[in-house]
């Protein structure tokens, strides 16, 4: 499928950073600072908030909640999901899901394609994806039942991986203390 056939896409905005009486308000605005944190995650509040004036006195907007934002300046390829109404910076290329696709499906899809997202920006001083190549982006989708299906293996895939990670930690920090145990049972009679 072209992905703006199932998916509206939506650029982000920033009010102007001049004006503190934007800023600082109820509104939560997704910037490329928090990005790397909220991967892979839906996003509840960010640090960072607009207000009405903010949204009035600019081309920012309210993008709906399970709005996939992908960043696509600077730190490209990092991809988070608006679990509330929210705004974006104009580093985000926001996928506006319809009922034939799934946020999390989208926002996976977009993880995995990482490298070859990575590879599509251009620009000397910050790499960027533009908009027409966002435009022309395709997504294998199947049916939404089989893409909800395949998010819920992926995610207990995940969860184990994620399990096994900490395991290996604790088990790595319990063999960095042995020497100075087995010194130190040595040394005690």
């Amino acid at each position: 499928h072209k992905l703006t056939n199932i998916a509206r896409l939506e650029s982000g905005h920033t009010p102007s950073r001049a004006r503190a009486d934007w800023w600082g308000g109820d509104v939560s605005w997704i910037s490329l600072t928090e990005i790397r944190a909220l991967d892979g995650k839906w996003v509840e509040s960010t640090r960072l908030r607009t207000n009405e004036k903010g949204l009035a006195n600019s081309a920012a907007r309210i993008l709906p909640s399970g709005t996939v934002c992908l960043s696509r300046t600077a730190s490209v390829g990092f991809v988070t999901i608006m679990a509330k109404p929210m705004a974006t910076s104009q580093d985000f290329a926001n996928w506006v899901c319809s009922g034939h696709l799934d946020p999390e499906f989208l926002m996976h899809a977009l993880i995995r394609s990482r490298k070859e997202l990575r590879e599509l920006a251009t620009g000397a001083t910050h790499k960027t994806i533009y908009m027409p190549s966002l435009e022309s982006f395709h997504i294998c989708a199947p049916s939404v039942a089989t893409q909800r299906e395949l998010v819920q293996a992926l995610t207990t895939r995940l969860a184990t991986v994620a399990h096994m990670r900490s395991a290996i930690h604790s088990q790595s920090a319990e063999v960095d203390q042995l020497p100075r145990r087995i010194l130190a049972r040595a040394f005690e009679s």
